[in-house]
């Protein structure tokens, strides 16, 4: 297996206009790494916010998401029982909640209950050397879906599996911590980016918050200005496998099991929450242009396509 992962993230969200910055006009920057990848906070106001706040909340957003801490809530989760109601925090309740919804309104391409076929294609925690035999990919598809999970609301919220599914959130769990640092940091104009996920408010010392989207065939970045909104992207192009001379990207297609087979390198979708538009992203690169422009114009959703090579990298604005 040849694996070609050029960058933490799979999208680089290249800062275009970040502001002026002087003794008027002082921007505070904060960085880190997280998820198993890099974030930045600019704020454009005084704020008493610390590197120290913003790598609790982190800290916290990830026990509760990460796959790859065993001891995660989402991964002790993952160990528990079938047919047994399961206490769960209101994050993750939350999370779940959306999730589902998300699973119904794109039509099984975004499924956060997949994890078991992640990890049989080597795109999770296990990693694996060959193409996963049919056998393995059934059995395994036979228990993945988000379908399998019910959920009950109220004072105590609590999950149960009807099949022994593994969740994994890592579609929309990036996003939601963006969301999550935005609230905390209770100022009127910042740009919060974890992993090439962004989310704005406000401007920067007077300049609107312009980032650009990356492109595949290392073009110029497109320019992408963002008033009180954020931003995700999926792509293709950077997190990949290739056996025996066939190539299979990283983002499978929940309804057949198997790696998408979709003519887009990568989507851009816009949208107030930047979990949302987590989600919408990955679904859209799973399901194709076709389906994708179909979706984005039902729901009124700022979008950008950029197709495959074999379409010439064409560039596809929809509702933008």
């Amino acid at each position: 297996m040849n694996r070609n992962i050029a960058k933490l993230y799979l999208i680089s969200l290249v800062f275009l206009v970040l502001g002026a910055c002087g003794k008027s006009e002082r921007t505070q920057s904060f960085s880190g790494v997280t998820m198993g990848t890099a974030y930045t906070v600019k704020i454009a106001d005084d704020t008493d916010i610390s590197q120290q706040k913003i790598d609790d909340r982190l800290m916290q957003i990830n026990q509760i998401f990460s796959t790859w801490d065993v001891e995660s809530e989402l991964s002790l989760l993952n160990k528990q029982p079938i047919n047994q109601w399961i206490s769960v925090s209101d994050e993750l309740f939350y999370v779940l909640k959306a999730s589902k919804e998300i699973e119904q309104e794109t039509n099984g391409y975004f499924d956060s209950g997949i994890g078991r076929l992640i990890d049989v294609w080597g795109f999770g925690v296990k990693k694996i050397t060959q193409k996963p035999i049919q056998k393995n990919i059934d059995r395994a598809f036979k228990n993945s879906s988000i379908r399998y999970l019910t959920l009950k609301d109220g004072q105590h919220k609590a999950i149960i599996k009807t099949r022994n599914i593994h969740i994994n959130l890592s579609a929309i769990a990036k996003g939601y911590a963006v969301d999550a640092i935005a609230t905390l940091l209770k100022t009127s104009n910042y740009l919060v980016e974890i992993g090439g996920e962004v989310r704005t408010h406000g401007t920067s010392h007077g300049k609107q918050w312009t980032i650009g989207i990356e492109q595949p065939n290392n073009t110029q970045p497109i320019a992408i200005t963002l008033n009180d909104q954020a931003i995700a992207t999926s792509g293709d192009y950077r997190n990949y496998s290739i056996w025996n001379g066939t190539r299979y990207h990283h983002i499978l297609n929940p309804n057949t099991g198997r790696p998408a087979n979709s003519n887009l390198a990568s989507v851009s979708v816009i949208h107030p929450q930047t979990m949302i538009a987590d989600a919408y992203a990955t679904a859209m690169l799973a399901m194709g242009s076709h389906n994708a422009a179909i979706l984005a114009k039902r729901l009124g959703l700022s979008v950008i396509l950029i197709l495959n090579q074999q379409h010439n990298f064409e560039v596809i604005k929809i509702n933008h």
